[in-house]
């Protein structure tokens, strides 16, 4: 069973991407960001992957997650490359998702719904070189008094209506992160929704 999740995000958005799909998983358990200045960066170094690796283990965590931006790479590059960065021994536990772009453009996969979510026109999605500033722009302005950034997605990805969900899905790097969730969560006998 996964009681504690290490996750090491690149910011706020990114957690909150995390947090909605924990939700949409029925996953319960405890996310535990490291407290050493790790992952801020869309690219690790070695030393920051075993501080990262040595804090969580002391913490008992069952399951690491990394998460990051392909920003203009190839996102196979940067999960091969994130993931050849921690030791041996931790990758057993180790999950690495990769936004193709970033995790803005994923939540414009279906520009109908994060518009309307938004409270924006969907023509100012339209352009992709515009998406990812006006989406931001939207989720900073759509914060509440009492929430932050990561609610406002975390909110967006776990009320996703399955049609806008299967949408995002037809992007590779999402399938493959959603897989590997939904995979270690079953190595740990995890109850797991079917797939959508």
């Amino acid at each position: 069973m996964i009681r504690r999740i290490g996750v090491i995000v690149q910011d706020a958005n990114s957690l909150g991407f995390l947090k909605g799909l924990q939700q949409r998983l029925g996953c319960e358990a405890q996310l535990v960001t490291p407290t050493v200045a790790v992952g801020r960066s869309s690219i690790m170094t070695r030393r920051q992957a075993l501080l990262a690796w040595t804090q969580f283990r002391r913490l008992g965590v069952d399951l690491i997650v990394r998460f990051t931006d392909a920003d203009a790479r190839r996102w196979q590059d940067v999960q091969r490359h994130e993931l050849d960065l921690f030791p041996a021994d931790a990758r057993s536990i180790l999950v690495c998702g990769v936004a193709d772009t970033n995790t803005e453009q994923w939540l414009g996969l279906h520009t109908p719904y994060v518009a309307r979510r938004l409270g924006v026109e969907e023509a100012e999605l339209r352009d992709p070189r515009h998406r990812t500033e006006r989406i931001k722009g939207a989720i900073t302005a759509a914060v509440a008094p009492d929430s932050d950034k990561s609610d406002v997605v975390a909110s967006l990805v776990k009320e996703a209506p399955a049609d806008v969900f299967r949408q995002w899905l037809t992007d590779a790097a999402l399938r493959t992160f959603v897989d590997d969730c939904r995979a270690a969560a079953l190595r740990a006998d995890c109850p797991v929704p079917a797939p959508e």
